[in-house]
């Protein structure tokens, strides 16, 4: 099989089952729980690319699923009918379709059957933001167990179901430096909220696994890729998961032997439990691949640094990089810390460049037109 007709022979329809080789806390003595997973390829044909993504399709987990079906007052054998195919619907419930997380929608659809005047009067657009503090921390279980239906039909609650979507995962691997692997770096969600114990869907369902195969696809990005011209600097800034796809850049310019210059700006909470990848960043250092490294951590001090800060503090050398043609990618948070960066970015076009506050925004605007400036926000 060539690389080309394996590329495109597995998708999101048709998923590639992958052997999870290696499932490893990264992060052990800290409140956050981040792993790092690891793929087979093996004889697969399959390939990928620096900046890519890893769609993966997650099972529901059953102990969710059966307390679900328990408050409906359903056994799980119920037939389901999809298609032209028939399935019980507990294994409706598990492999087709997500049954966790309460959305807008869901809770309208619910509504239509249920008739309940309290969430009639949150549905109204003036009460938007009491709809949002309702849905925090609540998923479809507690709809149910807030207001019970008698006798509600398997269809009826199929209807308020939406398929289960694939999750997609920024590559944190080089095929260049691991033949036939994949790897990912991934924050397993995991929380209390409403008298219930809550975890990410497709976290959890890859932390509780290992040595078994999970259906997954590539999602090429081509808007977020390394310069074709291997001498050219990029400056990195990933915290968090973040740092995912600048593994695989490091791994792919070393493997290549690009020469260009290499800057990252990484940050988490702690230096002592959260440095993702750090024994690697060190001896990228010291043998000069990675030639500029600054650290944010938010809780090792008594005020929070974050990467955006340590990005002023290097304003001047950050701006000179950048007029010696860097490109500047940034991957994470999009609420809040891409935003951040964005600003940091202009702070320093304006400090180091002489630049008005418009002139900054003018520029920004270039850099991405001129594919120097990428994001990879989630």
């Amino acid at each position: 099989m060539t690389t080309q007709s394996a590329d495109h022979l597995y998708s999101k329809s048709n998923p590639y089952s992958s052997g999870l080789l290696v499932n490893r806390v990264m992060t052990e003595g800290s409140d956050k729980e981040t792993r790092h997973f690891e793929f087979s390829l093996q004889d697969s044909g399959l390939s990928y690319e620096p900046g890519d993504s890893l769609g993966v399709l997650p099972v529901n987990c059953s102990e969710v699923v059966d307390d679900l079906l328990s408050v409906l007052g359903f056994s799980g054998t119920e037939p389901v009918q999809i298609g032209e195919e028939s399935f019980s619907l507990k294994d409706t419930l598990l492999h087709k379709f997500a049954c966790t997380v309460l959305s807008k929608i869901q809770i309208k659809k619910f509504n239509d059957i249920a008739r309940v005047p309290a969430l009639e009067e949150l549905l109204k657009i003036e009460n938007k933001n009491d709809l949002v503090d309702y849905m925090w921390g609540r998923e479809l279980i507690d709809l149910f167990k807030e207001y019970p239906q008698q006798g509600l039909a398997v269809e009826d609650f199929v209807s308020l179901l939406r398929p289960m979507p694939p999750r997609l995962y920024s590559i944190a691997s080089s095929l260049s430096a691991h033949s036939e692997e994949v790897h990912l770096t991934v924050a397993v969600v995991r929380y209390d909220s409403h008298g219930r114990k809550r975890k990410g869907v497709c976290s959890s369902y890859l932390a509780e696994r290992v040595g078994e195969t999970i259906p997954c696809y590539f999602h090429p990005n081509k808007n977020f890729k390394l310069p074709a011209v291997q001498n050219a600097p990029i400056i990195m800034v990933g915290p968090g998961t973040g740092i995912a796809p600048f593994r695989a850049f490091i791994e792919e310019r070393m493997a290549t032997g690009a020469t260009g210059k290499n800057w990252l700006f990484f940050g988490d909470r702690s230096q002592k439990t959260d440095y993702l990848y750090g024994e690697e960043w060190i001896r990228y250092q010291k043998e000069g691949i990675l030639n500029e490294l600054d650290l944010a951590w938010s809780r090792d001090q008594e005020e929070k640094v974050y990467v955006q800060h340590k990005m002023l503090e290097r304003g001047a050398e950050l701006w000179n990089w950048i007029q010696e043609g860097a490109l500047f990618y940034v991957c994470g948070d999009a609420s809040r810390m891409a935003k951040d960066v964005d600003q940091a970015l202009r702070t320093i076009a304006q400090e180091h460049g002489s630049m008005s506050e418009e002139d900054s925004a003018v520029w920004i605007k270039s850099l991405q037109k001129e594919k120097r400036y990428l994001k990879d926000v989630y």
